[in-house]
């Protein structure tokens, strides 16, 4: 037997939680809603104040990051 790589034991780590949750919303101890209107102005409110004290520096990382995810989301659905 080959030991997996740790790419591979996290991803399996990942798809354990997600069945999971899965498992929780189906028998109704999780629910999942949307955001309120109140709380997309509040989160929006912060993540506009976060950007102003950002640096460039730190807006590039933080850019850099969020594709990242996404590429990784799209890659692992």
């Amino acid at each position: 037997m080959v030991a997996k790589t740790s790419r591979e034991r996290d991803h399996e780590a990942r798809q354990a939680k997600l069945e999971f949750v899965r498992e929780q919303v189906a028998s109704g101890q999780l629910v999942i809603r949307e955001m309120t209107k109140a709380e997309r102005v509040r989160w929006a409110k912060q993540r506009a104040n976060s950007e102003a004290r950002s640096t460039p520096a730190e807006r590039a990382r933080r850019a850099v990051a969020v594709e990242n995810r996404r590429k990784r989301a799209v890659r692992l659905s």
